[in-house]
């Protein structure tokens, strides 16, 4: 009876150190990077929450280098923002294995830039400004898109290039369709092409819109009609043959109206047919003038508009 008491003790222990041999075989096999803490209750390792922090400020990092003007590039595991900030002056900065936080650099003509000038330059302050907390993600310009990437590189380029240009007709100066829309878009004009835009065998008609940004909008109407610019471009031609010292007319027919000269019917005929090719983006950008100049107060109009207003004027008085 006494062995059996003393035994029941020692049986009551077996499962305590059973227990505790448990435990410390679970602490040697825990995996590298997770403490004691970690396997109390959360189970996901700390190294992995901080990658992913990191990561989060990486790309936030790129999309300010973004919106502040650099250029993306991609290969393999390599990226590269770079910003040319004159003829001779590229800086940049690299993300790649080596450096995954990224890495500034940067070449005044064939010679690299030192740590120093890079410090120096507005671009670089504004972003380590960023990365202190010191300022806030700038507001895009245009979603960051291929597409939208490529309109926006292209408007750069088209607006590089001087374009618009006054010109004088008769007493007065007017301003030509390139001049035109630089006005509409520093306005902030939107142009619509509008039903019924169409080119028949007989006309092209053009139907467009121009909006302000208060929703305030106006439609003007083109219409080129094929004969009567025939003969508006048989005129052009004899005038400017005429200035030129050469013969552009050979005789009048029955009916008085002038036979031209083989050389005169050439020159036409290829510029007839040069206009028709033509003739429906001539309209859309003649009613699109008209519109943005109209939404401005700056409408200039043909003097054989102005004379035919002025004789309806007449014909109504006189009733």
């Amino acid at each position: 009876m006494v062995k059996e008491e003393k035994a029941k003790p020692a049986e009551q222990q077996l499962p305590i150190i059973e227990k505790a041999q448990a435990k410390d075989k679970e602490k040697e096999e825990a995996p590298k990077g997770v403490t004691a803490r970690d396997t109390g209750g959360n189970t996901e390792p700390k190294k992995t929450i901080e990658d992913e922090t990191e990561g989060s400020k990486r790309e936030d990092e790129q999309e300010f280098l973004r919106r502040i003007g650099f250029k993306e590039q991609r290969k393999d595991d390599k990226i590269q923002f770079i910003k040319r900030l004159g003829d001779d002056v590229v800086i940049g900065r690299t993300y790649n294995s080596n450096s995954p936080n990224g890495r500034f650099w940067g070449f005044n003509g064939d010679k690299p830039m030192d740590t120093n000038e890079l410090k120096e330059k507005e671009e670089v302050k504004q972003f380590y400004a960023f990365r202190r907390g010191e300022i806030e993600m700038p507001e895009p310009k245009l979603p960051a898109t291929p597409s939208q990437q490529g309109i926006r590189e292209a408007q750069e380029m088209e607006f590089k290039v001087k374009r618009g240009r006054m010109y004088r007709v008769e007493d007065h100066e007017e301003p030509d369709s390139g001049l035109a829309q630089q006005w509409g878009n520093q306005a902030k004009i939107s142009l619509q092409i509008m039903e019924p835009t169409e080119q028949t065998s007989e006309y092209a008609k053009a139907v467009v819109r121009a909006t302000l940004p208060d929703g305030q909008f106006i439609e003007e109407c083109v219409i080129h009609y094929f004969d009567v610019s025939k003969e508006r471009i048989l005129f052009e031609i004899i005038e400017k043959m005429q200035k030129q010292k050469k013969k552009p007319i050979e005789g009048f027919d029955e009916e008085g109206r002038p036979i031209l000269t083989p050389e005169a019917k050439y020159r036409a005929y290829k510029r007839f047919i040069k206009f028709r090719d033509f003739a429906i983006r001539d309209a859309i950008t003649k009613a699109g003038r008209r519109a943005i100049l109209k939404l401005l107060n700056r409408e200039w109009r043909e003097p054989e508009e102005i004379e035919a207003e002025e004789q309806e004027a007449e014909m109504v008085h006189k009733w």
